[in-house]
């Protein structure tokens, strides 16, 4: 795999990404990324080993079992990462930009569309958005090396079942919550994307309602949840004990990696789409029920600092 930057902008997204495969080749965590194979800093030129398999989203249909094992792989590699103990040489990350959207300048919204702009419009008109942008950026706290973007088209899934991290251009030391919150809030999205779950079907032939495909896709969410936590806690903690993961207000920064994914969904586009609508109205409510949103969507009974 081959990646070269075409302007100042990704040249340097390209270097940063060369450090962090320079900086984790030697940890515990590499045999779940690409080979690191050369940077020639000249032309930018990034090489990595080439990984064939699947995305966890290409594995959203497949039986049962296979889902599972893929996201207990996810979620034990996922501990590797967050373990290693030094930051390798790399510095820590800010804060995300999205948590900062709510006051934005002239600079950060220079490229956004107009679809963007009104849904930041709509995130600053709403005390609960707000509160949930500064909340999660005040608890920020770069102490664990981390991916820094993940989401299911940054992991590729190889026929044994490994898991393998790809796109590293984020990572570096960050708040572990903000990798862990990003898969589980992206399932949330699967699912309130997926047009068998909310469209109704003409073929008469179809054996499920839309009501019963969101039930099969909410219980699909509750398996992920389960199986990625169950694999991230005990190899994290040695135990399966969510509490022993210690990882204070996670629904609300789900809510927040959900804020995320709305203002994604604007890109290109010049007015929000009902998903963007969707996915605040969604953030507001887990932020002021973070308890309720734990069981509702996850099937986890969380304390209200868990």
């Amino acid at each position: 795999m081959i990646k070269q930057g075409t302007s100042a902008e990704t040249e340097e997204s390209v270097r940063q990404e060369a450090e962090v495969y320079r900086a984790l080749q030697t940890t515990a965590f590499a045999k779940s990324m690409p080979p690191f194979l050369a940077y020639e800093e000249e032309r930018g030129v990034l090489v990595t080993g080439y990984v064939v398999g699947e995305t966890p989203r290409e594995l959203y249909t497949a039986e049962s079992s296979r889902r599972v094992s893929a996201a207990v792989g996810i979620g034990a590699a996922l501990a590797r990462l967050h373990r290693i103990e030094s930051d390798c040489g790399l510095p820590p990350k800010q804060p995300p930009p999205i948590l900062r959207c709510g006051y934005p300048t002239v600079d950060s919204i220079e490229f956004h569309s107009p679809a963007s702009l009104e849904v930041i419009r709509l995130i600053q008109s709403s005390d609960t958005l707000m509160s949930l942008l500064d909340t999660v950026r005040a608890q920020w706290v770069p102490e664990a090396m981390s991916h820094n973007d993940l989401r299911g088209d940054n992991i590729i899934i190889r026929a044994s079942g490994e898991p393998i991290f790809v796109d590293w251009e984020m990572g570096g030391p960050a708040d572990r919550r903000w990798d862990v919150a990003g898969l589980l809030a992206e399932r949330l999205v699967w699912w309130l994307t997926d047009p068998d779950c909310w469209v109704p079907w003409a073929n008469e032939t179809s054996s499920k309602s839309p009501n019963e495909a969101a039930v099969t896709g909410m219980r699909a969410i509750k398996e992920f949840a389960h199986a990625f936590l169950g694999g991230y806690v005990v190899n994290y903690a040695g135990a399966l004990d969510l509490s022993r993961a210690k990882l204070p207000g996670l629904m609300t920064w789900c809510a927040a990696r959900l804020l995320q994914f709305a203002l994604e969904y604007t890109h290109q586009r010049t007015g929000p789409q009902v998903t963007s609508r969707q996915l605040l109205q969604v953030a507001a409510n887990i932020h002021l029920n973070p308890g309720m949103a734990a069981r509702t969507f996850f099937g986890l009974a969380l304390d209200d600092d868990d």
